[in-house]
C-alpha cells in the first residue's frame, strides 16, 4: 500500500514538474524580444522623448509580451550602414536617415529641397499626406514604424560670422546631404561630407570653420561650447524614418504586430518631430543667454540665395527623371502639399 502511494506522489511530482516546463517554455514562446538601433547619444532627444517612450508603449500595450532593447549610439549601425543593418537582420528595427544613403530612397530626395519648410511637423505632415501615392515605392522593402524630420537648418561658425553671401565665399563648412552640399557651394562654400558625430572635433581642430545644422543638434551633439556664431537660413528639416526589417515583422504574432502599430504610425512621428522641434527652441534660447552671437541675413541677401539656389529643383526633376520617376509631377505635388499642411 506505502509502495502504490509512493508511486502515486512520485507520478504526481514529475507530471506537476512537466506541466510547469512546459508552461514556462510556452510563456518564453510568447514574448517577442526585438532589437532597435540608432546612433544618438542616450542624451539625444529622440532617444528619450521617442525610442524610450517607444518601447515602453509597446510592452505596455502588449501586456509584456513584446519587449524591444535599444542599442544608441552606433553600436548596430551608423548614419550611412544603418539600413543594411536592418535588412541584414543585424538590428530588427532601426533609425534611418534617407539622405545619407543615396540611391535607395529616391522618391524621397525632393524633402531635401531647401526653403519649403516651417518646422519638423511640416516636414512630417506633408510625408504622411503623400506617402501612399508617391512614396511607398521607396520603402517596400520595409515595415514603416515613423516618419519624422530634424528642425530646420542653420549655420553654424567658430571663427567666421556670416553675415552677408559673401560671407559663404571659401568657407569649409561641414554638409549633411548631397542636396545640402550642393546648395552651399552654389554659395561658394567648401563643403565637406562627414558624419554628424564627427562635428564637433572637426569644429575644434579647425577642418571645418562651419556645420548646417539645427540648434537641436548644439547640445547633443557636442558643438555647443565650440561655436561662436549662428547665421539664420532655415535651409530645410531632414527627412528621417523608423524602420523594421520586413521578414522579421511578418513573423510576428498579430498581436505583436497590433502593439507596436498602436505605438508607432503617424501621430509617434509627429510627437516626435515635435520633440525635436521643443529641444531646437530650448537650445536657441541657451545660445543666446550664453553669448552666442546670432545674425539674420537681410531680405535681399536672402533673396540672392534662393535665386542662386533656385536650380536644384530643376535639377532634381531632372535626376528623377533620368531613373524613370515622374519628377515633375512629384515636386509639384510636395511643393503644392507643402502649402495646403501649413
Amino acid at each position: 500500500m506505502k509502495l502504490n502511494l509512493f508511486k502515486t506522489a512520485r507520478v504526481l511530482i514529475f507530471s506537476l514538474l512537466l506541466l510547469s516546463i512546459c508552461f514556462a517554455s510556452n510563456l518564453a514562446a510568447k514574448t517577442v524580444t526585438l532589437k532597435l538601433a540608432h546612433f544618438m547619444p542616450t542624451m539625444h532627444v529622440q532617444h528619450e522623448e521617442a525610442f524610450v517612450p517607444f518601447v515602453s508603449n509597446v510592452e505596455k500595450i502588449s501586456n509584456g509580451d513584446v519587449k524591444i532593447k535599444i542599442y544608441p549610439g552606433g553600436q548596430l549601425g551608423n548614419p550611412k550602414n544603418m539600413v543594411n543593418s536592418i535588412k541584414k537582420g543585424i538590428t530588427d528595427i532601426g533609425f534611418v536617415i534617407p539622405s545619407y544613403v543615396p540611391g535607395i530612397f529616391k522618391r524621397s530626395g525632393v524633402f531635401e529641397m531647401p526653403f519649403v519648410f516651417d518646422d519638423p511637423e511640416h516636414v512630417a505632415r506633408v510625408m504622411y499626406d503623400l506617402f501612399d501615392k508617391y512614396f511607398a515605392e521607396d520603402y517596400k522593402d520595409f515595415k514603416v514604424l515613423w516618419f519624422l524630420s530634424s528642425p530646420l537648418s542653420q549655420v553654424h561658425t567658430v571663427k567666421k560670422p556670416i553675415k552677408t553671401l559673401a560671407d559663404f565665399e571659401g568657407m569649409p563648412i561641414r554638409a549633411g546631404g548631397a542636396t545640402e552640399t550642393t546648395a552651399f557651394r552654389l554659395l561658394g562654400a567648401n563643403t565637406v561630407g562627414m558624419d554628424i558625430k564627427e562635428m564637433s572635433i572637426s569644429l575644434q581642430k579647425g577642418v571645418v570653420d562651419g556645420v548646417i545644422t539645427p540648434y537641436a543638434a548644439l547640445k547633443s551633439h557636442k558643438i555647443f561650447d565650440v561655436v561662436k556664431n549662428i547665421t539664420e537660413v532655415n535651409f530645410s528639416g531632414t527627412l528621417m524614418v523608423v524602420l523594421m526589417n520586413k521578414k522579421k515583422w511578418n513573423k510576428l504574432p498579430a498581436s505583436a504586430k497590433q502593439a507596436i502599430d498602436q505605438a508607432a504610425g503617424r501621430q509617434m512621428g509627429l510627437t516626435a518631430s515635435r520633440a525635436f522641434l521643443d529641444e531646437d527652441n530650448r537650445n536657441k534660447t541657451a545660445a543666446q543667454q550664453s553669448g552666442i552671437k546670432i545674425h539674420r541675413l537681410s531680405s535681399g541677401e536672402m533673396d540672392q540665395i534662393r535665386d542662386k539656389m533656385s536650380g536644384i529643383y530643376s535639377g532634381w526633376v531632372e535626376k528623377a527623371n533620368a531613373k524613370g520617376l515622374p519628377g515633375q509631377e512629384i515636386l509639384d505635388a510636395f511643393l503644392a502639399s507643402a502649402k495646403a499642411n501649413r
